[in-house]
């Protein structure tokens, strides 16, 4: 896995009841659908009952006080 925020896109993906595609904006269909299937892999491996932690290659640090920097990225990204 290349970044934790894809830990939060999947986290607001679940609260909002959405695909993660959708949160973060992809309007092609075949990205779309990479995306999501990815999203559920990573999904399913953190949610394995022996599931080793993530190790992210980006070398962000985390925050653990808020989420502005998640805030951020999605404006950044944002299509609309």
């Amino acid at each position: 896995m290349k970044s934790q925020r894809i830990l939060s896109v999947i986290s607001i993906s679940k609260q909002y009841r959405q695909k993660p595609s959708e949160i973060i904006g992809l309007t092609n269909d075949y990205e779309a659908f990479c995306f999501d299937e990815a999203c559920v892999y990573i999904l399913n491996e953190i949610s394995k009952e022996d599931a080793r932690e993530p190790k992210f290659i980006d070398g962000d640090t985390t925050n653990k006080t808020n989420n502005e920097d998640v805030i951020q990225w999605l404006n950044a990204n944002n299509k609309s």
